[in-house]
């Protein structure tokens, strides 16, 4: 293109040896890059340039006599954050081209582009501000010394808040992609916890179920079966029968407080506790296991002394075949245990406290008459969940009616009784029956 000519308040000449940075400034200059090929505007800009110093940063000024050669420079300089962009070089729209070539093939959004032109009529401003991606636009006989550093310093402002906002986000992205990690290995320590827990508690199930009697037993004519559905992996409900000798049979519902692992682990010490009982009193020593209140004020020393931190409501009870007689001591069981015989159904309402509470507690031992056929319920307090009454009252009538005509396998009573599935239930169920 033709030279520009500029009056004195225009950019004046000078030699290009006189044109040399001084490179005093050790901090990282920012790099701008003149793209023209008219020599003297290189020589006039960068006698402008030289000594500008921004935010204690100098400018390293690259030049380019067309716009194949920028394109180099540009591949090879990846921070540039300023390009003076002439328009018409090897061709009218050799500018405008390279300005295409920086944001689409380079895909650079940072570097500030001014556009400075000597022919406007080859790229007139509104066109080419809506149809490229640039950050001003100059026509270089308007460009004045003041003019150029204003404009200058404006794009390097904005491409330093730019530079910010990329190195904050890139910071950023390290932090999300370090917590993501860190959060990845959480979670899969989490997941294999999981598992392992998991794995422990089905082996814990395991071993808790093999503890239970079988789900029905006959002894001397008096039938035991039981239901027993934890509303977790293990349950905090127990129940187990036993023939102490030929005359008398022991049994007991126990419901821990809480649900899971942890009122789980009570039930095997509860376990371990009875057999005990039951293997003094097979030695012939002295036990407690024909007193029900004597079993249950020992039991509850016993938790206490131990510190377990869970308290058990129980019911336990011994039958005397000898004297058809139900010997019976009650530690919190609610709802109340179901007699029926002689075609009535009655509560055995006996209050007590749970066992590991208080070691003042006392318990008694009641006696109940047993017809020659009979048929015993006790359920823990889960039974009153499956129950679709809203009063206390009218779930104990329901109970009532639903036992007193209620098959006399453990399967049809859990159907008449609509107990279905565990999955659903918001505390452990159990029923224990006993009929003769």
């Amino acid at each position: 293109m033709s030279q520009t000519t500029y009056n004195e308040e225009r950019l004046l000449f000078c030699n290009e040896d006189e044109a040399v940075q001084t490179g005093q400034n050790d901090k990282t200059p920012w790099k701008v890059l003149i793209v023209d090929d008219d020599d003297e505007v290189h020589i006039l800009t960068r006698l402008v340039l030289r000594d500008l110093v921004f935010e204690q940063r100098p400018l390293l000024l690259l030049s380019a006599k067309s716009a194949a050669e920028a394109r180099k420079v540009l591949t090879k300089e990846q921070d540039i954050a300023l390009v003076l962009l002439d328009v018409v070089m090897e061709s009218d729209d050799a500018g405008l081209q390279l300005v295409k070539f920086i944001r689409r093939d380079l895909r650079n959004d940072d570097v500030r582009i001014i556009l400075r032109t000597g022919q406007p009529g080859h790229a007139p401003e509104q066109q080419v501000i809506l149809q490229y991606d640039i950050n001003d636009y100059k026509e270089k006989t308007e460009l004045t010394v003041q003019k150029l550093f204003t404009a200058v310093i404006a794009s390097l402002r904005t491409y330093m808040y730019i530079e910010k906002v990329t190195q904050l986000n890139q910071q950023l992205e390290q932090k999300v992609t370090f917590r993501t990690q860190e959060l990845e290995q959480a979670n899969a320590k989490l997941e294999q916890s999981l598992k392992i827990l998991q794995d422990g508690e089905k082996a814990g199930r395991q071993v808790q179920f093999k503890l239970l009697p079988d789900k029905e037993l006959t002894i001397e004519r008096v039938s035991f079966s039981h239901l027993l559905m934890p509303s977790e992996i293990m349950s905090g409900d127990f129940v187990d029968y036993f023939a102490v000798n030929e005359r008398y049979m022991g049994f007991y519902l126990a419901d821990v407080a809480g649900h899971g692992v942890s009122s789980a682990f009570v039930t095997i010490y509860l376990k371990r506790f009875i057999t005990t009982l039951q293997e003094q009193y097979r030695r012939g020593e002295q036990s407690a296991l024909l007193d029900p209140a004597a079993v249950l004020s020992m039991l509850n020393q016993a938790l206490i002394a131990d510190d377990i931190g869970k308290h058990i409501a129980i019911f336990y009870a011994v039958i005397d075949l000898q004297s058809n007689q139900l010997c019976y001591a009650n530690a919190g069981i609610f709802p109340w245990p179901v007699l029926i015989q002689n075609g009535q159904a009655q509560l055995i309402e006996t209050k007590g406290t749970p066992v590991g509470l208080f070691d003042f507690t006392q318990y008694q031992t009641s006696y109940c008459p047993l017809a020659d056929k009979f048929r015993l319920y006790i359920c823990s307090d889960g039974i009153l969940d499956i129950l679709q009454e809203v009063s206390l009252e009218e779930k104990m009538h329901s109970l009532i009616a639903c036992l007193q005509h209620a098959p006399d396998d453990m399967q049809g009573l859990a159907e008449h009784l609509s107990i279905r599935s565990s999955s659903h239930l918001s505390d452990d169920l159990t029923v224990l029956s006993v009929f003769r």
